[in-house]
């Protein structure tokens, strides 16, 4: 049987389940990537495809509809490539599409018989999409609203919708609530464990390195560490409330390290007023000298290993969020058993044990390294203990049954 992925990204969320398909030798799995180098990135089953627009938005379109061109020109170099995988000998029976951005609109009319299977992150609301945006006024409520557009049009088109978790589902209109499964994209439990037993990071100098650049930073043994990991610094993911808490922090405490693990980006939210839009520049500017300000560690991205050892590491892991797609960083961190400190809303309940986190409100700014100090103080602080339903292997059995039920169906 033939299998068609495509997404924006590669491999993305389709990696396991795409490469699992893709190792039954009956089945042919081919992704479709707007990732000119996915080729460089070989996984075990899959075939590679790239497709570009052939052109951005004209400048003079509608500010509202700036998206919506965007996704209409998405949705026409897929058709365009799926077309010539067809004529190629290609016969998928199964597309899976990242949704929402138009990869997934015209699939139905290419393919009428397969199974669509549209994968959906987000429909966007006034309360939470006010988050994205510096000043969230009526013309950008309304703009924002219409970016729902192609939302609505692949979600109606296609035959089957998987949604992450259940609080991204709750943000979709009654009408297709039925039409959607939550499926989360599944935690490597194999990978992402707790530390083991007998091995004691916190006695021994620990190195990680950017996967990057290869440059290496060092945590020194008996020191405590916070840390901080995330795709990109910025105010939807908490930066702002994190940096401006740690001076205190470093003041009272000459033995605390600080580790933030992330790429200075932005990757949601809006740019900083100034350094070219960078939070982190900003934010240290806007600091200033402060005691221990040498003590915080910007590694950039770590390959997994590295950061699975930060997690072990830390004496308190933080994840700040404001109501939006939840991080994978936050399943692998409780998965960890990391000691955890998160800032909690309708995102971020229901992953872990609430008696094994130490909860915050950003929105009580002042508070937040008070509860810091506390729970870096507490010899005590429990192991995040992760829910159970978020296995890569409970994961995989789920599409299995969907699409089963959806190959049976149509």
């Amino acid at each position: 049987m033939d299998f068609l992925f495509i997404h924006g990204n590669y491999p993305a969320q389709f990696r396991h389940l795409a490469s699992l398909l893709g190792q039954e030798q009956q089945h042919r799995v081919v992704f479709l990537t707007a990732r000119q180098d996915a080729a460089n990135e070989p996984v075990p089953g899959i075939e590679t495809r790239t497709f570009a627009c052939h052109r951005s938005p004209h400048p003079e379109t509608h500010h509202y509809l700036t998206a919506t061109e965007d996704a209409v020109l998405q949705g026409q170099a897929v058709i365009k490539e799926v077309h010539n995988l067809i004529e190629e000998g290609l016969r998928p029976r199964v597309v899976v599409t990242h949704s929402g951005v138009g990869v997934g609109l015209f699939i139905k009319d290419l393919l009428p018989n397969a199974l669509h299977v549209g994968y959906f992150e987000w429909f966007f609301r006034p309360a939470t999409a006010k988050h994205l945006l510096k000043n969230f006024d009526l013309d950008n409520q309304l703009r924002i609203g219409l970016r729902n557009l192609v939302i609505l049009h692949e979600l109606e088109n296609c035959d089957l919708g998987v949604v992450p978790t259940h609080w991204q589902k709750s943000q979709f209109p009654n009408t297709y609530q039925q039409k959607l499964s939550v499926i989360f994209d599944g935690i490597d439990t194999n990978f992402f464990h707790p530390c083991p037993t007998g091995l004691s990071l916190e006695e021994k100098d620990l190195a990680i390195a950017n996967r990057e650049s290869g440059e290496t930073f060092h945590l020194t043994a008996g020191n405590k560490i916070i840390s901080y990991a995330t795709r990109g610094m910025e105010p939807l993911r908490g930066f702002p409330e994190f940096l401006r808490a740690l001076p205190t922090l470093l003041k009272e405490d000459p033995m605390l390290q600080v580790v933030i693990a992330g790429a200075d980006r932005r990757a949601y939210s809006y740019d900083a007023p100034s350094h070219n839009g960078s939070w982190k520049e900003h934010l240290l500017d806007e600091l200033g000298e402060f005691a221990g300000r040498e003590r915080i560690l910007f590694t950039g991205l770590l390959n997994y290993t590295d950061y699975r050892a930060l997690l072990w590491r830390s004496n308190l892991h933080c994840y700040f969020t404001h109501p939006y797609v939840t991080s994978w960083s936050l399943f692998e961190a409780a998965a960890c058993g990391a000691k955890l400190a998160v800032s909690r809303n309708p995102a971020t309940d229901g992953i872990a044990e609430d008696e094994s986190v130490t909860w915050l409100n950003l929105d009580s700014e002042q508070s937040l390294s008070p509860i810091l100090r506390k729970a870096l103080q507490d010899k005590n602080h429990p192991a995040a203990q992760i829910k159970p339903g978020f296995e890569l292997s409970r994961s995989l059995q789920l599409w299995e049954q969907l699409l089963n039920q959806g190959l049976r169906s149509s």
